[in-house]
Formats: structure tokens, sequence, C-alpha cells
């Protein structure tokens, strides 16, 4: 029972001593040290576009992974030059039917990308310039 108890104590103070050590590098803007430059906000037709076909996923509130790879909610955060590699990455991704995933087309086939709207996001994403 003591062997048990020791253990639970142990873990919950490594969680808490990493949950301090995240929050204080949050708080010294450890990851705002840089300067950037913001890029641009979405044109208004591929915005249109990623609220219905995109959002649901990668957004703050979307799903962990997709997010990762590019989050709509911060687009604007993102620097010019990482906005052109992330639009074409989304250009070469609906192109294929690779996005958005075979699960989310399956339930959400009014949502799709029209073969219209998939050139329109690739003309978009090479029109930027770093």
């Amino acid at each position: 029972m003591k062997k048990l108890v020791l253990i639970t104590l142990t873990s919950v103070s490594v969680l808490f001593a990493v949950m301090v050590v995240f929050n204080l590098q949050a708080a010294n803007g450890s990851k705002e040290s840089k300067p950037t430059v913001s890029g641009t906000a979405l044109p208004d037709s591929i915005h249109k576009f990623v609220q219905r076909a995109c959002m649901d996923c990668h957004s703050d509130d979307g799903n962990f992974m997709a997010k990762g790879k590019v989050n709509f909610s911060g687009w604007d955060k993102y620097d010019a030059s990482k906005q052109m590699d992330k639009a074409k990455e989304i250009c070469k991704e609906v192109s294929k039917n690779s996005m958005p995933p075979g699960k989310w087309r399956k339930n959400n086939p009014d949502k799709l990308p029209t073969p219209a709207e998939v050139e329109m996001i690739c003309k978009w994403a090479n029109s930027l310039q770093k």
C-alpha cells in the first residue's frame, strides 16, 4: 500500500513539474521570441471553402494531428513563406483527393471540394510568392 501511495505521489509531482515548466516557457514568451512577419489573411473565396471543408479538423478546435499540419485558425500568424508552403501542400493534397480524408468524405459528401474549387485552391496557392 505504501508503495502505491509513493508511486502516485511521485507521478503527480512529475506531472505538476512538467506543467509548471511548460507554463513558464509560455509566460516567458520563449515561443514568441523570434520576430515574425505575419502573412496575409485568406482570400474570401478560399476562406469560404476552408470553412466548409477544412475547419472541422484544421482549426484550434479540430483534430490534434490535423491542426499540427495546418491550423487555419492561425493562418494569418504564419509568415508569408510558411503560408506559401502550406498552400502548395494543400493544393497537392486536394488534387490527389487525399484531403479531406476518406472517412470525412463519406460522412460529408455535400461538403466535398468540387473540381472548380480544387482548381481555385491551386491557382491561389501558385499565386503566393515568398
